[in-house]
């Protein structure tokens, strides 16, 4: 008999164990790369940690790097970016939710050991995480900058939002990897700082410009 969903919805036999396998497995493998890195990481590390076959694993991803920044992709997909009401608060939330997932030993020391190995190998690890793992903390940034403006709470020309997140996620990873937890005080410190300069640069464009006209 086919298995259904609350909404009527015919659902694949099988898939919540395929789903519990993949969580197994993606665990699995921040725990092995924390503890290993990424050039002594395994396949069949991974999959005698997460209690599978080797051709489990192989079937879902054709590298171990696939696999490796995928388990940590999938962790920073459970970062919400919610509705605050302000940016400050958007922000907040934001950075607190990836501090917290940087403070979980796997996650943090996962992601530790595939910035090592991407500043060894930019063109192969490098570029993989760039594209899987860099895009995702910059888009919950540029979420709430979006947000922020459409509520007309800040302008456009107030903020770059490439730089703000390079900067954001650069710091929260600096302070989570290397010199200790960001508690609240350092992130209410950070976006006090971050607005304090984005009033500034308004401000030396409002005063160009009206210079500009002057002339």
């Amino acid at each position: 008999m086919t298995a259904r969903t609350r909404h009527g919805r015919a659902r694949r036999p099988g898939r919540p164990r395929e789903e519990a396998t993949e969580r197994a497995i993606t665990a699995a493998a921040r725990e092995v790369l924390a503890a290993k890195g990424v050039s002594r990481m395994s396949m069949e590390h991974v999959a005698a940690k997460a209690g599978v076959a080797k051709s489990t694993l192989y079937r879902r991803w054709p590298s171990k790097v696939e696999l490796a920044v995928h388990a940590v992709a999938v962790r920073f997909d459970e970062i919400e970016v919610g509705d605050h009401g302000s940016l400050a608060a958007d922000m907040r939330a934001g950075i607190e939710e990836a501090a917290t997932l940087l403070r979980d030993p796997s996650t943090g020391g996962a992601y530790a050991a595939l910035l090592a190995e991407s500043a060894r190998d930019r063109d192969g690890v490098g570029v993989q995480v760039r594209e899987s793992l860099s895009t995702r903390l910059h888009a919950l940034v540029a979420t709430s900058v979006e947000r922020a403006i459409r509520r007309g709470e800040i302008r456009p020309e107030m903020v770059d939002v490439d730089l703000l997140a390079d900067i954001v996620v650069g710091s929260v990873m600096h302070r989570a990897l290397v010199t200790g937890e960001p508690d609240s005080a350092f992130v209410d410190a950070l976006i006090e700082l971050l607005a304090d300069v984005a009033w500034a640069r308004l401000h030396r464009a409002q005063k160009q410009a009206a210079a500009a006209a002057a002339d």
